[in-house]
C-alpha cells in the first residue's frame, strides 16, 4: 500500500476514534436518562446530540470511560512532591497515552530507580548549554539550507513570496534542526534517517487518538497497521543501535560536531553502565526522548508564528532588537535578547499545549506529606497550568498579550525567561523531571523566528487562517493554516 494511502488511513482510524468517543457519550447520556424509550421525543435527541457535538467541539473529551484526573493545587513545596515523589510516575501516565508498550518497541514503564532521569538531566542541563555554542553554526547552516531548498518550492509563481502550510513547515524545521542536535551533520540530514525521525512522533500522536477508542487487546493491531509494523520505530534504532554497540570510533560525524551531540553524550556517559544500557535499551530511550523533543518545539512555533502574524508590530521590534544586536551571528548574541524571549514566554503562557501539567499516575496508594490528598494506586493526577499562567497576581490583566511585562516588572515571577522553571509556569514542568531539552528548544525557535524576521515579512492567508482546536485539554494547531511569507528585498528593493 502507498505510504499516502496509509497516512490517510491513520487519519481515518484517528477520526473514526473521535466519533467513537461522541457516538458513546450519547449512548450513555440517553441510557441515563428518565424518559423513558419508547416516549423519547425526536426534539430532546436533537438537543442531547447538539449538546453532545458541541462539548466535542470545545474539547470535553479525551477518554470519557476514563476516571477524570486528579487536579492537586498547592504551593511549590507540594509541587515539588507531586513532581519529584518515585511512586508517582511519569512515565506511566504516558505510557498509557501514548501506548508506549507498542510507539517504543515493548517500553516498559513499570521502573522506580531514577537511571534515566539522571543521565537525560547530565547530558542535557549540564552539558547541553556549551555543546549548543559549538553546534550553533552547524544548525544555522541547516536552518538556511531549508529555507533555500525544500521551503523555496512552495513560491509562488512570478512572486518572491512563499505560501506555507504553517502546523506542517513548523513539524518539518523543528525536526530537521533538531536532527542536528541529536546525532549532528551527516547522520541528522540522512535523508531516510531525517524522514523516519520526524513521521514517527506524528504516529505516536495518531496512535494516542485511536488507543482511547481501541480496547486493550486490539491496540497491537491497530498500531501495526498505523505505523506499518513499527517501520519507522525500528528504522531509527536499526540505524542507532550499531553504532551503540561499536562505539562512537565507528560513527562518521566530522570532529568537534560528533562530540557535541546528544547521541555522543549518551553513547559516552552510559558507557560505565553498558550491563544496564544495552543498545537496545539506549536507543530505546532515545525514542521517548525524541518524542517530547519533537512535539514540544513545532507547537510553539506554530503559535510564535501565528501571534507574530496577528501582531504585525511585534515584527519591527523583533526585527529591530535581532539586527541592532546582531543576533545571527551566535549563539550567545541570540540568547540575549530580551525582547524576543519574553515574546516567546507571553506566547506560551497564552497558548499552552496542555492546560495541565506535572501529569503522574500513582504506582501505589500515595498521600501527601502534608495529609493534603491520598491518591489510590493507579490514579493520574497533575497541576493546572492554565491556572498558574493566568493568575492574576503573578500576570496582571492574565488574559491581556503583553511581551513586555518580563522586562518592566509587570511579571511577579522572578523566573521569568521562557526557558525558566516555576510553580508560577508549568510549560516545562517543575523539580528534577523538568524538560531537559528545553534550552535546545529554546535555540531552535529562536534561531527560526530570527532568521525569517529578518528575510521576511508574515501575514497569515485570509482565507485559511484558523488557529487551533482543543481535544480535552490539549490544544492542536490546525494543518489548513497557512502564512505568507513576502521577502523583504523585493518589498524595500
Amino acid at each position: 500500500m502507498a505510504i499516502m494511502d496509509l497516512d490517510n488511513l491513520s487519519t481515518w482510524l484517528f477520526w473514526l476514534a473521535a466519533i467513537g468517543l461522541v457516538l458513546s457519550e450519547l449512548f450513555f447520556a440517553l441510557k441515563s436518562s428518565n424518559i423513558s424509550k419508547f416516549t423519547v421525543s425526536v426534539a430532546s435527541l436533537v438537543s442531547k446530540l447538539r449538546s453532545v457535538i458541541h462539548d466535542f467541539s470545545n474539547g470535553r473529551y479525551y477518554k470519557p470511560w476514563g476516571t477524570p484526573p486528579i487536579i492537586i493545587a498547592g504551593d511549590k513545596k507540594r509541587l515539588l512532591e507531586l513532581s519529584d515523589t518515585p511512586v508517582l510516575s511519569q512515565r506511566a501516565v504516558y505510557a498509557d497515552m501514548f501506548g508506549f508498550k507498542h510507539t517504543m518497541n515493548k517500553f516498559d514503564h513499570n521502573e522506580l530507580n531514577i537511571i534515566k532521569s539522571r543521565l537525560f538531566g547530565r547530558v542535557l542541563n549540564v552539558n547541553g548549554p556549551s555543546q549548543l555554542v559549538r553546534l550553533y553554526p552547524v544548525l544555522q547552516k541547516r536552518l538556511l539550507s531549508f529555507l533555500d531548498g525544500e521551503l523555496e518550492v512552495l513560491a509562488i509563481p512570478d512572486s518572491r513570496s512563499i505560501l506555507i502550510p504553517l502546523a506542517s513547515t513548523a513539524k518539518v524545521l523543528s525536526s530537521r534542526l533538531m536532527g542536528v542536535m541529536f546525532f549532528g551533520e551527516n547522520l541528522g540530514s540522512n535523508p531516510d534517517l531525517a524522514e523516519a525521525l520526524l513521521r514517527h512522533p506524528n504516529q505516536t500522536i495518531a496512535c494516542m487518538g485511536a488507543f482511547q477508542f481501541t480496547p486493550s487487546f486490539l491496540t497491537s493491531l491497530v498500531h501495526n497497521i498505523m505505523t506499518r509494523g513499527g517501520r519507522e520505530m525500528h528504522k531509527i534504532q536499526n540505524y542507532l543501535m550499531p553504532i551503540i554497540d561499536q562505539g562512537v570510533d565507528s560513527w562518521d560525524e566530522p570532529k568537534g560536531i560528533k562530540e557535541s551531540t546528544i547521541f555522543y553524550d549518551l553513547i559516552e556517559q552510559s558507557l560505565p553502565n553498558r550491563d544496564y544500557w544495552s543498545p537496545f535499551t539506549l536507543s530505546q530511550s532515545i525514542l521517548g526522548l525524541w518524542l517530547a523533543a519533537s512535539h514540544q518545539p513545532w507547537v510553539n512555533l506554530y503559535h510564535i508564528m501565528y501571534e507574530l502574524c496577528i501582531r504585525p508590530e511585534w515584527q519591527s521590534i523583533l526585527r529591530d532588537e535581532v539586527m541592532q544586536n546582531g543576533a545571527l551571528d551566535g549563539f550567545t548574541k541570540l540568547n540575549q535578547l530580551p525582547l524576543l524571549d519574553g515574546f516567546m514566554r507571553e506566547t506560551a503562557r497564552l497558548n499552552s499545549l496542555d492546560k495541565i501539567a506535572i501529569r503522574r499516575k500513582a504506582l501505589e496508594d500515595y498521600t501527601f506529606s502534608d495529609g493534603y490528598a491520598q491518591i489510590p494506586a493507579g490514579a493520574t493526577i497533575c497541576a493546572d497550568s492554565y491556572a498558574a499562567s493566568h493568575n492574576p497576581q503573578v500576570y496582571p490583566a492574565p488574559e491581556t498579550f503583553d511581551a513586555r511585562r518580563f522586562t518592566n516588572g509587570q511579571c511577579h515571577d522572578r523566573a521569568n525567561r521562557f526557558t525558566d522553571v516555576s510553580e508560577n509556569y508549568l510549560i516545562w514542568g517543575l523539580g528534577s523531571l523538568a524538560c531537559p531539552g528545553r534550552h535546545h528548544a529554546s535555540l531552535v525557535l529562536k534561531l527560526v523566528v530570527a532568521t525569517l524576521l529578518v528575510d521576511y515579512e508574515i501575514e497569515l492567508d485570509a482565507k485559511r487562517s484558523r488557529r487551533h482546536w482543543t481535544w480535552e485539554s490539549f490544544s492542536i494547531p490546525y494543518n489548513s493554516t497557512r502564512v505568507l511569507l513576502r521577502r523583504r528585498s523585493e518589498l524595500t528593493g
